[in-house]
């Protein structure tokens, strides 16, 4: 293989693809990373009254904090994706095509190989990254958000250094994987192992609390996280592996492992060093063989997720059926969306309710929480008295300067239809954002889609 200019300039080429106009898709894949990251923030704000305010206020806040977290996430995965689409590109699949042996034999330093090519991938990831974190500042200007400087390079450093311990990784795997498909799963695998880490060793306590992300130095305290000094161990043992593999597999000739690239009139026999069994892989250069296992793997997947929208459709429908007054029954026990701070914090705005249907012999007790109907709307409330087949009920949380008791009604134990059981937060929250743009498009648009073209990404998943 012969070069018209240096190694390097070869690989800064191809770390991004398309190289007439590679600086351009570059600037455009980092505004799409900012954009992108300004959008997702804004679907975020409209389950404001959702479970994910305390859970994760990190991204619901007024703030840059909020949209720069979420882009070092979305910059993140986002990278992830691009790491396993261009995975033949990147990184050190082109050692198993033997595109180094000639090179390393004609005196070629392997280092120096190994180094170009880390710089470049390093010099594009960082470009891109850098880029995009910019854009997000800039869009996040327009909100006039009070713009404090001191946690910005604390989310800087923090989404750099989860890029560079996926790309070390990814290159490690692309030395030791034997097919390009193992390969990209690894890296798949790895993207969410990281996140794990980061979870189990505290990372994310630190790098989720506003204040103590105003001290860089936070985060390379090893009394609240050690993930900083294992990042630093993990990135260079993973160097050294990289430095030292890729110039030991370099120096020899290897034999293509893709039976695709077999000429059309050719049948290979591999044969069991051990057992000498002789197996037929492939006639007329097609692969008998395959990888099964993660084919069916994909296939199952893609069948879970249509059937979980598809699932998730009919209960948002038996929902909204619920909150317009036509209460849904389903084995004896009502759904209920509840859209009332009226009974905090009992039951929050938004939660998912569910009420034990019950019939006009059930003995309602003081202090249930009851479903009632009137006037054709129905009410949750707390039984406060019980006068024969007349209840008063009442609300728990009364807003500010109200008088105490206000709210109190009184009702035939008749008009009762269920009786408080249980809440679920999180699906609340799932239905609450479903019934948004975005959700439909997530749970009606794509599951159709998956649902006609399944076949032809499976295929595409094969290559």
């Amino acid at each position: 293989m012969i070069y018209r200019n240096s190694f390097l300039k070869k690989e800064l080429r191809q770390a991004y693809t398309e190289n007439k106009i590679s600086t351009n898709r570059k600037i455009a894949f980092a505004l799409f990373l900012g954009l992108i990251s300004f959008a997702f923030y804004f679907v975020f704000q409209t389950l404001q009254e959702s479970v994910l305010s305390d859970v994760v206020p990190e991204i619901m806040q007024p703030s840059y904090f909020s949209t720069l977290y979420i882009y070092i996430h979305l910059a993140y995965f986002l990278s992830a994706g691009y790491y396993i689409i261009y995975y033949d590109t990147l990184f050190f699949s082109e050692i198993r095509k033997n595109s180094w042996y000639l090179m390393i034999h004609m005196g070629y330093n392997p280092a120096r190989m190994f180094f170009s090519k880390l710089l470049a991938l390093g010099y594009t990831a960082l470009f891109v990254y850098t880029l995009g974190f910019v854009a997000i500042i800039l869009l996040t200007a327009l909100l006039k958000f009070p713009f404090i400087f001191a946690y910005l390079p604390s989310l800087y450093l923090v989404g750099f250094t989860d890029l560079v311990m996926l790309t070390i990784l990814s290159m490690v795997f692309s030395l030791y994987a034997r097919t390009i498909i193992n390969a990209r799963y690894w890296i798949g695998v790895s993207a969410f192992l990281i996140l794990l880490l980061k979870i189990v060793l505290g990372h994310y306590d630190v790098i989720s609390n506003r204040i103590a992300m105003q001290n860089i130095f936070n985060l390379f305290d090893m009394n609240t996280s050690l993930y900083f000094p294992l990042w630093i161990v993990v990135v260079v043992i993973c160097g050294l592996v990289c430095l030292f593999r890729a110039g030991n597999l370099a120096r020899y000739y290897n034999l293509s492992e893709d039976l695709s690239l077999l000429p059309p009139d050719v049948s290979l026999i591999l044969m069991n060093s051990k057992t000498e069994k002789k197996e037929l892989v492939a006639i007329r250069g097609k692969q008998i063989v395959e990888r099964k296992l993660i084919h069916k793997v994909v296939t199952v997947l893609l069948a879970a997720f249509i059937g979980v929208a598809l699932a998730i459709n009919v209960f948002i429908i038996v929902i909204n059926a619920s909150s317009t007054g036509q209460e849904v029954s389903i084995r004896g026990v009502i759904p209920f969306i509840f859209q009332s701070n009226t009974m905090e914090p009992e039951i929050m705005v938004n939660d998912l309710t569910y009420f034990q249907r019950i019939d006009p012999q059930y003995p309602v007790e003081l202090e249930q929480i009851v479903l009632f109907k009137e006037n054709n709307v129905l009410y949750i409330e707390r039984v406060a008295e019980i006068h024969g087949d007349r209840l008063v009920v009442d609300i728990d949380n009364y807003p500010p300067m109200s008088q105490i008791g206000a709210m109190k009604k009184t009702i035939s134990r008749e008009n009762i239809h269920g009786v408080y059981s249980g809440r679920n937060r999180w699906l609340g929250a799932l239905i609450l954002f479903a019934n948004t743009i975005m959700g439909r498009i997530l749970f009606l648009l794509i599951p159709a889609i998956l649902l006609f073209y399944h076949e032809q990404i499976v295929k595409l998943l094969k290559r």
